[in-house]
């Protein structure tokens, strides 16, 4: 008799993890516009899945047909959202032709000492110079460095001056054609474009930085903080995500080349601001990722909020996800071909 009550207990929780997983289902349909909220409650997918997964296989060892609910639940969410972990071995890069491009949010290489490390800057260069891809977009770029990357004969960045907002940079082994800013209402935030001639073709690369939630990567930071003024922030960080992402989904839909955009999103790929500026593209990171695929340093928890998208003419053969701790965001890159 116990043991029921307890296995009515366990399956109704079981329930509500899975339907509140199904609804995670809707959120990138549906606009923060609409309903702010659900921009938070999309951070909370991968817990969901685990305790999908968890129950799954409680139910499973025990021989219990309350199995199927998490079975299918998460066969669904699979199909319409995806999955937060690619099951694939990382595959060494072999160097073949192809256009490599590395997306890495600097936090200003350190400018204001996050890290008592001082040798950070200096790191972030080697990494960057060693690694040597055909094109590199910097978040929160430190001006100051602009002459450290002398590998890139082609640069282009958004400001001259840290103070007023946070700047972002491409820089290119390829000729920049023309380029141009997508400036960001009642933010410090911005986009930048390149149009790059590869010799092959014209191709546009975008770098975004969507509005920062201002969230610092420890837990502790997040319980110390009210609970009201946390949510409200947030809100308003969301409101201001959808609206920038509207602006650079209209933006990259009247592009007249083909596009690899690429950035800090400062949300994770179960959104709808993703979702939005996603459209068609593939994602370098479900198309030949392994792992989480972690690009934040968030503890307890594999976020990724840095994200490489391009156009279908590309083929993507490649893509890496480093764990270097050079800022709070880790450095991606992905590899292309167009077909």
């Amino acid at each position: 008799m116990f043991k029921k009550i307890i296995d009515a207990f366990l399956f109704f929780i079981n329930v509500i993890a899975a339907v509140l997983l199904l609804f995670a289902c809707l959120v990138p349909y549906i606009s923060v516009a609409i309903i702010p909220s659900l921009s938070i409650f999309s951070l909370l997918v991968p817990f969901m899945v685990l305790a999908n997964i968890l129950f799954l296989a409680y139910w499973g060892i025990r021989f219990k047909k309350f199995f199927a609910l998490s079975l299918m639940t998460l066969i669904v969410a699979y199909l319409f959202i995806g999955s937060f972990f690619q099951f694939r071995a990382e595959k060494p890069y072999s160097g073949s032709d192809g256009i490599s491009l590395m997306s890495f949010n600097t936090r200003l290489f350190n400018k204001y000492n996050w890290s008592e490390d001082p040798t950070i800057a200096n790191q972030i260069v080697s990494f960057v110079n060693k690694n040597e891809p055909s094109i590199v977009c910097f978040q929160e770029f430190d001006v100051s460095k602009k002459s450290a990357f002398n590998k890139y004969p082609y640069s282009y960045i958004s400001a001259y001056d840290n103070s007023k907002q946070a700047v972002q940079a491409i820089f290119s082994k390829y000729p920049i054609v023309s380029k141009g800013i997508i400036p960001f209402p009642n933010s410090t935030n911005t986009a930048i474009y390149a149009d790059i001639n590869t010799g092959k073709r014209f191709i546009r690369i975008y770098n975004v930085h969507f509005q920062s939630l201002r969230i610092k990567p420890e837990v502790a930071s997040l319980s110390s903080e009210k609970r009201e003024r946390l949510y409200k922030r947030l809100k308003v960080s969301f409101a201001k995500q959808q609206e920038q992402a509207e602006l650079i989904a209209a933006h990259k839909s009247k592009s007249p080349y083909q596009v690899i955009l690429c950035g800090d999103f400062n949300t994770n790929q179960f959104s709808s601001v993703y979702h939005q500026v996603k459209g068609d593209f593939n994602d370098s990171f479900t198309q030949a990722g392994s792992g989480y695929g972690k690009t934040f340093a968030f503890k307890y928890f594999p976020m990724r909020i840095d994200f490489i998208l391009s156009d279908p003419a590309f083929n993507i053969i490649y893509h890496k996800n480093y764990t270097v701790t050079l800022s709070d965001h880790y450095p991606v890159m992905a590899v292309f071909v167009l077909e």
